[in-house]
């Protein structure tokens, strides 16, 4: 049984590292993945720092770690340093959560939905008040998760570990795909992949056949502020959970009606 994806061209606008992931993915359903990496992670802090960070979290002196970004786990942890047995610790999602497990740390159970705000109910389950929670993360974050734990009184320190910039190298490779109408979808997992893409491509978008695939709500939303309107998004907010949306667009359509 084929899949609807089958021969779609699919661009991938994840970062290098992480691009593979998702193009194998849809590699598997038949899809043919277009790799433009349109990010690049930039650490912020240097060796001292993060070594300074590192031991004060050694030293509880956070009671919870909540991570919203395998990129954050990576610039703690990717080095091999040892990480606590201590604090409870928090992740948004399967992938933030797999890269914790792969660094040693145990993961509470994840919340209902992979966005900020199920993330902070998932948190207050367990208690908020007076508890001392570093988030380590990105410049520039949504400052939903620390307020709205800090309204229920716990005492929250945010650590910007590292910031998404434009890949320029990437820029040649993407204006062609965009003027040459080469792809029928462009999928965004972050908003910063959205920022960082209207960055390279300058005033062009793409084409209005073109699929629009966002990886949630905060994804699609910052999409439409720069003039990109997702017909799909993913209900659950995850690599799993876009493909499977894309499968379900794609299926949906009347060339797809009535095929097994």
């Amino acid at each position: 049984m084929s899949s609807p994806l089958e021969g779609r061209r699919v661009l991938v606008t994840r970062a290098a590292g992480q691009a593979p992931v998702l193009g194998e993915m849809l590699s598997a359903e038949g899809a043919s993945p277009i790799g433009v990496p349109v990010i690049r992670r930039q650490d912020l802090m240097d060796a001292a720092t993060r070594e300074a960070l590192l031991a004060r979290i050694g030293a509880e002196e956070f009671d919870d770690l909540v991570f919203t970004s395998a990129n954050a786990v990576d610039c703690l942890w990717g080095g091999g340093a040892a990480a606590p047995a201590g604090p409870r610790v928090y992740a948004i999602g399967p992938g933030t959560a797999a890269a914790l497990e792969r660094a040693g740390l145990a993961v509470e159970t994840l919340p209902a939905g992979f966005i900020a705000e199920s993330l902070v109910e998932r948190i207050s389950q367990a208690g908020v008040s007076g508890r001392r929670i570093l988030i380590p993360r990105a410049r520039g974050a949504r400052d939903v998760l620390p307020r709205l734990l800090e309204q229920m009184g716990a005492l929250v320190e945010v650590a910007e570990l590292y910031e998404m910039v434009p890949e320029w190298a990437s820029q040649e490779a993407l204006t062609e795909l965009l003027r040459g109408r080469g792809i029928d979808c462009v999928t965004f997992t972050s908003g910063s992949t959205v920022r960082c893409f209207a960055a390279l491509a300058g005033p062009l978008r793409p084409a209005p056949e073109c699929v629009l695939a966002a990886l949630g709500p905060v994804t699609a939303e910052e999409a439409r502020r720069h003039g990109m309107a997702p017909q799909v998004v993913a209900q659950t907010h995850s690599l799993p959970g876009l493909v499977d949306a894309l499968r379900s667009w794609y299926a949906a359509l009347p060339e797809n009606e009535g095929q097994p």
